[in-house]
This record gives C-alpha cells, structure tokens and sequence, in this order.
C-alpha cells in the first residue's frame, strides 16, 4: 500500500511540475556582449515574451570566443527550464563549423524555436573614398592587406562574411586586415572612429549611424533590396549571389531538455512573435520576423551548419584538433 502511495506521489510530482513550469524567473543568456544585434533581441523577446510564459526572463551576457564560452555554459546546465540560451548564427552555426577542437559539436543544445532573421550588410563611413563595393573591391586588390575590418571574434559573422565575399571576389583571404573587438557595438564604434575601414554585421548596430547619414551601405545580403535602404544593392544584384551570410536568431536549451519544456517555449516564442508590441520593436531593430518551431528550427540549424562547414573548407580556414 505504501509503495502504491509511494508511486502515485512521484506521479503528481511529475504532472505538477509539468504543468507549473515554469516557477520562477528564467535566465535567457547572451553569446555576445551588451549592445550588439543579439543582445537587442534578447532584451527585446525578454521585454514581451513573459506575459505568454509566466516568468519573468532575465538577460544576461557571457561573451567570449566567438559565443563558444556561453554555448558550452549553457549545454553544461541542468535541463530544467532555468537556463536558455539566445541562439544566433556566429556561435551556434559558425563557431563550431570553423572549429573542430571546441568541446562540444553544434547539435549539442535543444533547439527550440527560431524568433527571427537579421538582414547584413556590408557598410563604410560616409566619408570613405570608394562609394560603392566595385570600387571598394578593386582597392583591394590593389592594395592587399591595407583595409582593415572590424570582427567580434573569429566564429562571428562579422568575420565570416568578408571571408566568403574574399572568395567570391577571387581574392585571397588575407588580401583585408581582421581587427578584433568584444562585441558588434564596438566594432561598429571601430568604424565610426575610424579605426577600421568596413564592417559586415547584422542590421541593428547599423541603423541609427546609416539614417543619420554617419555610414554608407554598399551590399546587403538579401534576396531583394532593404525597404529602409532602397539604394543599397544586394550582394547577388552585385555579382556575388553566394554572399548570402544572413543573421538568424533563436533560442535553445541545454540537452535533453524535457518535451513539455520545449514546448512551453516553442509556444510562448510563436505568441511572442505574432504580438504587436514585438513586432514592433523588432522592426526597429531592422529584424525580420521568422519563427520557426522546434522540428523546422532543428533542420535549419542543421542545414545551415553543413552549407557554412562546406563554405569553410573551401576556403581552407577549418581550425583543426
């Protein structure tokens, strides 16, 4: 009689948590540091996203190595809900694609739902001296190693994107200069100094600095030209249509993250994401809309890590064990 009793209080146990999860404050953590483009859509899907969990969602940064350092934190917590993390394309994708010596491989986390898509663009200083990318290219070849780019890490978009756009230029990799700062907000400031000549980087950083006419857009990497930017080509209207590294944002679990959990979240994004006040802010941020459920989020990660590993190979920058 007792183990009867034993049993059916594990079972209401297990139902219960099941249906109060979550009961208290969860911790949404950053790859990045504080102002750059996934550290606004954290802030931005902690701002909404509580009224459809339960919970109030607290946003906390763990930047370093290209988002290694906050992936590898976030696969070694307990699954139990409290701990999330922002997923974007530089450490969840492009990190572990460039990387084979990381200790974990880039499926390690549950994926859970994808938020949105983050168009990229390639910008320089208004003052610069070339005024469009052909310029820009050939001052390049013609000067090897001379243009300077700013980069958040070397697992970041912001590095991969003059990489690949190296290549289909036919030019070297090292015909530009890396320069490396924390974030993307400071690699944009790198910029605005003057320290470096372009950065390629998510929409977001960009948009105060280009409607105030500080910047100058040459290539956006998307399938048709920036509504809020009309007059800037895309990089396929250019001649390189397999410039197409776009931002994504999302957020995942550590793993083996329980079904209802998954669940919970997949739920509470898909709201979130059809809400006003998100939308709204997310159009701010220069972000498109793009949720994804647990299954489709889990194949576009998947076909994205092959597509950008295949990129890298090419490209002879895998760093090996």
């Amino acid at each position: 009689m007792s183990a009867f009793v034993l049993v059916l209080f594990c079972t209401c146990t297990v139902f219960s948590s099941e249906e109060e999860y979550p009961v208290k404050p969860v911790t949404l953590y950053v790859p990045y540091g504080p102002g750059g483009s996934t550290d606004l859509a954290a802030r931005v899907l902690s701002s909404v996203i509580p009224q459809y969990l339960g919970q109030p969602v607290i946003v906390v940064n763990k930047p370093g190595a290209g988002g290694a350092i906050c992936f590898e934190f976030v696969k070694n917590q307990r699954p139990d809900g409290y701990s999330i993390m922002m997923t974007a394309i530089g450490a969840n994708v492009i990190t572990p694609a460039l990387q084979e010596k990381l200790p974990f491989k880039y499926d390690d986390l549950t994926y859970i739902a994808r938020t949105q898509i983050n168009p990229t663009l390639l910008a320089v200083r208004s003052d610069a001296p070339w005024k469009n990318m052909k310029e820009l290219i050939a001052f390049i070849k013609n000067n090897p190693k001379k243009v300077k780019f700013s980069v958040s890490g070397l697992g970041t978009l912001l590095y991969v994107g003059p990489a690949v756009l190296m290549q289909a230029a036919g030019l070297p990799g090292d015909s530009i200069t890396p320069i490396q700062y924390d974030s993307g907000a400071e690699a944009t400031l790198a910029l605005l100094r003057g320290d470096v000549d372009f950065i390629y980087v998510n929409l977001p950083p960009l948009l105060g600095h280009l409607r105030a006419g500080k910047l100058r857009g040459l290539a956006t990497a998307t399938p048709k030209r920036l509504k809020a930017f009309p007059d800037v080509p895309t990089f396929a209207e250019l001649g390189f249509p397999d410039v197409d590294v776009l931002g994504w944002r999302g957020v995942a679990g550590p793993p083996k993250l329980p079904g209802y959990i998954v669940k919970k979240w997949e739920d509470a994004v898909k709201k979130t994401t059809k809400d006003k006040a998100w939308l709204k802010l997310v159009n701010k941020l220069g972000d498109m809309p793009g949720f994804l459920g647990q299954k489709d989020y889990e194949e576009f990660v998947n076909k994205d890590y092959k597509r950008f590993r295949t990129t890298f190979e090419k490209l002879g920058i895998v760093v090996k064990k």
